[in-house]
C-alpha cells in the first residue's frame, strides 16, 4: 500500500515543531517533575521512532541507509534546538542535553529494531 508524503512525513514534522516550540518557552510546564536528561532522551526517543519512521517509508525492515539518515536528521535538530535554546531567556545550550538526545535515538533505533524483529517471527510463525 503507497502511503503519502503528509502520511509517512507529517507526524515526524509536527513533532519537529512541537520540539521548537518547547524550546522556545523560558520554562516547559511539567518539567520541574522529572529530571531534564530524562525529558531530553524520552521526547527524542519519541522523535527518533517518528524519523526512523518516516526515513523508511513506513515501519519497515530497519535499513542501514535509511537509519543513518533519520540519526543525522536527528543530531542536526537537537544541534539546532540546543542553538535556538541559547536565545530564550531562562534557558541554554548544553552538550549533555545534546547526549542524552542522541541517547534517545539510540533507544528509538533499539525499538524500531526490536519491532522488526517481533514482526518477523511472527510471520515466520503462521
Amino acid at each position: 500500500m503507497r502511503r503519502s508524503f503528509l502520511t509517512i512525513w507529517g507526524p515526524f514534522l509536527a513533532a519537529l515543531a512541537i520540539i521548537f516550540w518547547l524550546s522556545s518557552l523560558s520554562t516547559v510546564p511539567g518539567a520541574s517533575y522529572f529530571w531534564d536528561k530524562f525529558l531530553h532522551a524520552f521526547g527524542y526517543a519519541g522523535l527518533g521512532i517518528l524519523a526512523l519512521r518516516a526515513f523508511h517509508g513506513g515501519f519497515t525492515p530497519a535499513r542501514l541507509v535509511p537509519t543513518l539518515l533519520a540519526g543525522v536528521a536527528v543530531l542536526l535538530w537537537g544541534i539546532s534546538d540546543e542553538f535556538h535554546q541559547s536565545f530564550v531567556p531562562g534557558r541554554d545550550a548544553s552538550a549533555l542535553d545534546l547526549l542524552a538526545d542522541m541517547i534517545g535515538f539510540l533507544l528509538a533505533v533499539a525499538l524500531f529494531h526490536a519491532q522488526n524483529l517481533r514482526a518477523l517471527r511472527l510471520d515466520r510463525s503462521r
